[in-house]
């Protein structure tokens, strides 16, 4: 295996394996540092929002206002002379011509550190094998909001000259050693160009003011996750097979021939249009060969996400989100009987700024990622798989003691042993699987077959709903998750049935929920309570009603 092709796996396999809610985490523990500075950098100026740590505050001392100090102020610079000198030698910003850029205080007050949860803070990082820093347990920040306006082209004109470069300065000593510790993540309109780094030295920054997409800093570490404009994964699945694409709006448009009259449209128009446009494109143009035959995708799910500091988010409200930042994702879904030995595929976009794409492909051993080209556009999947066996519904059989027909005054009396609490939760536990497995099934007729085996006769279809709220609750961007595991389930209030041999209870418990979805995993912890009657034949027992009386996620 080639070393770049290792490394990105172990990558991919490292992040996949921490993921929670977000389909990405920062380890580099700069978002807790004692010092952020978030940094916007728009079309005529330079916007800084900084949090100074209390004890850093005398190394932004041009900030304090004068009535926080309690001895005289007289001798002290004024404001504008103290925000030329932060702008000189505290936080700079210097343009491709050696133009340093001036500085204005807009806003200083107390405040309260914003809480930037690192969920690995204190945790050993296995790339760097350093311990995240954790953010400092004392609260309390500078906080300041300071612009950078970019030079007018003339002292007559409202015009300005936007640079091309950009070098950003941290405050540094005589030896040119950072004074301060700062984390920060910077913006170019409404694209982030970094996630949290250290500015722990001068970066520079090449600015594209056509597209900010491809404004990035030289410094390869200063880097953002979703730093590819396209990006590919395939999923495969017990009873499914998907292909998910995600492509800038620029690119997609060019790649089906997208073209309407942009004057004539408002975004809102413009975007509905696109999703139906790439539906219809995906219908007639998607497919993927799986064991040599071709098929066409079952469904497609068009939607628009943007890149945030946590991975990505679903737009709902796309004419207000700048297009610079805008992604769209595309889900094709191609139903199966079970798990293939081959799939086989070709991209066939390519352009001189998407040369080169990651796909990453998972099956019930876990990701994989590798890199295609113009030069070798064929990837796919190849059943390696060693121990998976197919999901199937096993039949609930539980003694739970003797059944007894008795005469009572002419009709029949039936005493029916209640089960044991440790025999409840065994039937509970081997009922809820079956379902679980039941809602592997994507198509509809075996979803109801296999539901069916498990559920007694007639009460499949009453139930279904219901059972989904559990079972397949929806989850972030509209997208179905599905259960994992049950945990530390518990059965109280076990009653007889009084027309059937069985049982009622209340059963509570706890319940992982994940879907994937656009490379990452959205993993949910819940917390639940149910009502079922479960019904006994020969020892064998099947789920009659289910009721969900409350479910609730653990944050």
């Amino acid at each position: 295996m080639p070393m770049f092709l290792r490394i990105s796996l172990f990558v991919t396999l490292l992040i996949a394996g921490f993921t929670v809610r977000a389909d990405w985490m920062n380890l580099t523990g700069a978002e807790t540092s004692q010092n952020i500075a978030e940094i916007y950098i728009l079309d005529d100026h330079i916007k800084v929002n900084l949090e100074v740590y209390v004890d850093d505050i005398d190394k932004f001392e041009e900030l304090l206002p004068d009535d926080w100090l309690d001895e005289s102020v007289g001798q002290r610079p004024s404001l504008e002379q103290r925000m030329h000198a932060f702008a000189s030698k505290r936080l700079q910003f210097i343009t491709e011509k050696g133009v340093k850029l001036p500085a204005k205080l807009e806003l200083v007050e107390p405040r309260q550190r914003v809480d930037r949860v690192s969920a690995y803070a204190g945790m050993i990082n296995p790339m760097t094998r350093q311990r995240v820093r954790q953010a400092p347990a004392d609260k309390r920040v500078l906080y300041a909001e300071i612009i950078y306006p970019f030079p007018s082209k003339d002292s007559d004109s409202d015009k300005v000259v936007k640079p091309e470069q950009l070098q950003i300065i941290p405050p540094l000593d005589e030896q040119g050693i950072v004074t301060a510790d700062i984390g920060f993540v910077a913006y170019h309109r409404a694209v982030p160009i970094t996630d949290f780094r250290f500015l722990g030295q001068p970066a520079k920054l090449n600015l594209n003011w056509q597209d900010p997409w491809y404004t990035k800093f030289e410094n390869k570490n200063l880097s953002r996750h979703h730093k590819y404009p396209l990006m590919l994964y395939l999923y495969v699945e017990p009873r499914q097979v998907r292909l998910e694409s995600l492509l800038r709006v620029s690119d997609i448009a060019e790649m089906t021939g997208f073209d309407v009259d942009e004057t004539r449209l408002g975004a809102e128009d413009k975007f509905q249009q696109l999703q139906a446009h790439l539906k219809n494109y995906y219908n007639s143009e998607g497919s993927l060969h799986i064991d040599g035959e071709s098929f066409r995708p079952d469904s497609i799910r068009v939607e628009y996400v943007t890149i945030t500091l946590k991975g990505l988010k679903v737009v709902e409200n796309v004419s207000a989100v700048d297009e610079s930042s805008l992604l769209v994702g595309v889900s094709q879904q191609f139903l199966i009987e079970k798990l293939p030995q081959k799939i086989e595929t070709r991209w066939q976009f390519f352009n001189q700024r998407v040369d080169r794409i990651p796909v990453i492909v998972t099956d019930p051993a876990g990701p994989f990622m590798s890199l295609i080209d113009k030069d070798y556009a064929e990837y796919g999947w190849q059943n390696y798989l060693k121990t998976y066996s197919d999901p199937v519904t096993k039949p609930v059989d539980v003694k739970t003691g003797w059944r007894i027909d008795l005469p009572y005054f002419g009709e029949k009396k039936i005493l029916d042993r209640l089960p044991e609490p440790d025999q409840a939760i065994t039937i509970v536990d081997g009922i809820f699987d079956n379902v679980r497995v039941a809602f592997i099934e994507k198509e509809p007729a075996n979803f109801s077959r296999v539901l069916g085996v498990t559920v007694s006769d007639g009460q499949a279809e009453l139930i279904k709903d219901e059972l989904a709220k559990l079972f397949a609750p929806e989850v972030t961007g509209g997208t179905v998750g599905a259960v994992d595991a049950f945990e530390d389930l518990q059965v109280t209030g076990i009653q007889e049935l009084r027309d059937r041999h069985g049982f009622s209870a209340t059963v509570s418990g706890g319940v992982t929920i994940s879907a994937r979805h656009w490379g990452h995993t959205d993993r949910r912890n819940l917390k639940f309570q149910v009502l079922l009657d479960i019904i006994g034949d020969d020892d064998q027992w099947r789920l009659a009603d289910l009721t969900v009386v409350d479910l609730k996620e653990i944050k």
